[in-house]
């Protein structure tokens, strides 16, 4: 439907260095949709790239995508026109395997390593133009500025983690880490009706979770975290908490925070120096859960783009720094600063 259509991407050959070259991509299938990218966030996974944590070049990022409707296959189901505006979730999804029809899509068996521009891994955002499968793309309100629209993603995964907190009205919640995705997880929290405390060492971000609605803030090094939590919670702890950054201490931390019965979600990413030791006498006495989440399903990707029309959510805050596509590497720069929470790449 497509076939001869070239466009400039970027690609890392290798950590450190970003190349903009013109590609020529596939032909377009009927499942599929063409989408002109107008905007991409940058998230902490392409910074592993570009920083050389980790591994798999060459590298085409960017899954964090809003954009416009160009051209529709015959067999894409869903109501689209062209011209619609959309959030795009770069993704593999078989619909057939176990885990699909259980609803945990997240899991697929047999979701493939993405590549969407020829010659490279990943989920190749970072492009003039796309072309995605029909359940990749979820169409947004015309009103919601592309770059809030790249929010779509990190409120899915959010939503995710909530979900398997299984949150009440009136549950404290911990969330360990004041970054951008502790802010997304206190702003849903606090929309749910739970009291948010945020753990954060570093005090300009304390200052903004207080900002964005937190209760309660404190600081874990210079701070007793456990007694600072039993003083809020009358002795009981959390009923909830969300370890999205802070290593080892920050998921023992929590730990030691759990009301009786209280769940601790494992949203962040961890390395092997994070590995504790568990001790069986928390389950058998406290009842507490220790779980994790990963990704996003398509379920919390349809809440997700409900959310991003939701007055009450000041998420356009949340994007520190927009740059021109020509300045990639000046974004990934900037996502590293503490006073960031998601620069933005506008493609036009």
């Amino acid at each position: 439907m497509n076939e001869g259509t070239t466009i400039k991407a970027a690609i890392m050959p290798e950590a450190g260095k970003i190349e903009f070259a013109e590609v020529t991509l596939p032909q377009m299938q009927e499942d599929e949709v063409l989408v002109a990218i107008k905007a991409v966030g940058i998230c902490t996974f392409e910074q592993g790239f570009y920083y050389g944590k980790s591994r798999g070049f060459p590298f085409a990022g960017g899954h964090e995508i809003c954009g416009v409707v160009e051209k529709i296959g015959s067999k894409v189901a869903q109501d689209l026109k062209v011209g619609d505006k959309v959030a795009v979730l770069s993704l593999t999804r078989c619909g057939e395997c176990y885990y699909c029809r259980r609803g945990y899509d997240n899991q697929c068996e047999n979701a493939a390593d993405v590549q969407k521009i020829p010659g490279a891994s990943g989920p190749g955002g970072f492009a003039e133009k796309f072309i995605a499968k029909g359940y990749e793309v979820y169409k947004i309100d015309k009103e919601i500025p592309f770059a809030r629209g790249t929010l779509a993603e990190p409120l899915a995964c959010v939503t995710l983690s909530l979900n398997a907190a299984c949150v009440q009205v009136g549950d404290y919640a911990l969330v360990c880490g004041g970054g951008a995705m502790g802010i997304i997880h206190l702003l849903l929290a606090k929309q749910r009706g739970l009291k948010v405390i945020v753990s954060e060492p570093e005090n300009t971000r304390r200052g903004k979770a207080l900002e964005f609605g937190a209760d309660y803030v404190i600081d874990p090094i210079n701070q007793n975290l456990e007694a600072e939590i039993k003083a809020i919670t009358s002795g009981r702890g959390v009923e909830k908490a969300f370890f999205t950054a802070g290593g080892k201490a920050a998921i023992e931390g929590a730990i030691r925070a759990l009301a009786i019965r209280g769940t601790l979600v494992i949203y962040g990413g961890t390395s092997a120096e994070d590995s504790f030791t568990v001790d069986p006498k928390w389950f058998h006495y406290k009842e507490i859960t220790i779980t994790g989440v990963t990704k996003h399903t398509k379920e919390t990707i349809r809440v997700a783009v409900e959310l991003l029309g939701a007055r009450d959510l000041p998420l356009d805050r949340l994007i520190t720094s927009q740059f021109p596509f020509d300045n990639l590497e000046d974004a990934l720069v900037e996502a590293r600063n503490t006073s960031s929470y998601r620069p933005v790449v506008l493609m036009d």
